[in-house]
């Protein structure tokens, strides 16, 4: 008998389908021999190179390390990879229909190579329209493989309904077998909320028209630091920055906690109500006062901050040598810019709003396992994508 696919898209990129597949692969793992569950991810766009050579989508990594599935064969769970500077080329090339064709066989061989397993969770790309150049949006992909969608819904109530109208009526076009949603990053005080407004009689009035009627499998809490990334992640991110520190030891690893924009002249910052373990702080170069208060501040912290980027770095204002000392041996991760504060802001906070599971995340893996185990409705998506 052919596996179950069950695959997970979501309203946009970071919508939360990685940290959905790690939570569903942990509950099945409850029902069922590991052996038999299977990951891949169809369409990949960020991609990290394994010893032997072969690239493969990152989230692949994350699940093999995490997840515990054995024999993974990661060389066959990335199929289409779609890196930078693809769309132009595709777009250049004189046979369209040939590359979206072997991108089509590509991921059905992908899929043969899983055919003993019982279920394969598929992971999707970004927004459902994501690949829809080459013919491979999320809804496409998830028409090939004969697969039941798990949407990941944002919060809210307003935001949510105008995010399922236009997605849930894109998949109604492509005839996609949507089963349910699954809503995310609810602030916690606000679920109950959601609960009365977004309710199953609710979506199967808006969309009675798929093939089964639409069920909600869980409405997931905002998880204090889950989403948040490490200073190792906003290095990536801040790709002219120039590094304080060695980016491959633990401080660069810990998950921050949020930004801090420090303009206040020294005499006047009171550091005790404005700043808190784990915080990243953003301050302008020439600021030697507060940067020497800062760092000693952190000192006295039983967990120093998260980490110190200084923008405005030029020929004429940089760190002074003193500062470079005391951060050097307080092992604070620090980045410098160029850039001016209001883009260093705007850089950091797309940073958070975007953040990816990382390979060393290991506590926020515990915090997704139990998240599920308390707010996922387990025994409705075995009843439905199961049976």
């Amino acid at each position: 008998m052919a596996p179950k696919i069950v695959y997970v898209t979501g309203f946009r990129q970071h919508a939360g389908k990685t940290v959905a597949s790690i939570g569903l692969i942990s509950l099945l793992r409850k029902y069922m021999s590991p052996e038999k569950i299977g990951y891949i991810k169809p369409v990949g766009q960020e991609l990290i190179q394994l010893s032997g050579g072969v690239k493969v989508d990152k989230d692949v990594k994350i699940i093999e390390k995490f997840c515990g599935i054995p024999d993974m064969k990661l060389e066959n769970l990335s199929p289409v990879q779609l890196g930078s500077g693809f769309t132009k080329s595709y777009l250049k090339s004189e046979d369209k229909t040939k590359i979206s064709n072997q991108f089509s066989m590509d991921i059905e061989q992908s899929f043969e190579s899983m055919s003993n397993k019982d279920i394969i969770i598929a992971e999707g790309t970004g927004h459902p329209g994501v690949g829809g150049i080459v013919g491979l949006s999320n809804a496409h992909v998830g028409n090939l493989i004969g697969a039941d969608i798990l949407y990941i819904s944002g919060g809210g109530i307003g935001k949510a309904l105008d995010m399922l109208e236009v997605d849930l009526s894109y998949f109604l076009y492509m005839k996609s077998n949507v089963r349910g949603i699954l809503f995310n990053r609810l602030i916690p005080d606000k679920i109950d909320t959601v609960k009365e407004f977004i309710t199953e009689k609710l979506l199967r009035e808006m969309y009675p028209d798929f093939k089964n009627p639409l069920s909600i499998y869980g409405y997931l809490p905002t998880i204090e630091d889950l989403p948040n990334p490490s200073m190792a992640v906003v290095k990536k991110h801040l790709k002219k920055a120039e590094v304080i520190g060695d980016p491959k030891t633990d401080p660069w690893h810990k998950t921050c906690r949020s930004i801090k924009i420090i303009s206040l002249q020294e005499e006047y910052l009171d550091l005790e109500k404005f700043l808190h373990s784990g915080d990243i702080v953003v301050i302008a170069a020439g600021s030697k006062g507060r940067i020497k208060k800062i760092i000693e501040y952190s000192d006295k912290l039983s967990n120093p901050i998260g980490g110190i980027v200084v923008s405005c770095i030029n020929e004429d204002r940089g760190l002074k040598s003193e500062n470079l000392d005391r951060i050097n041996k307080s092992k604070i991760p620090t980045l410098l810019l160029t850039d001016n504060t209001e883009t260093v802001e705007r850089k950091l906070f797309y940073t958070f709003e975007n953040a990816k599971i990382q390979l060393y995340d290991n506590k926020k893996i515990i915090e997704i396992e139990d998240m599920f185990n308390e707010h996922f409705q387990m025994d409705k998506f075995l009843e439905h994508f199961l049976n």
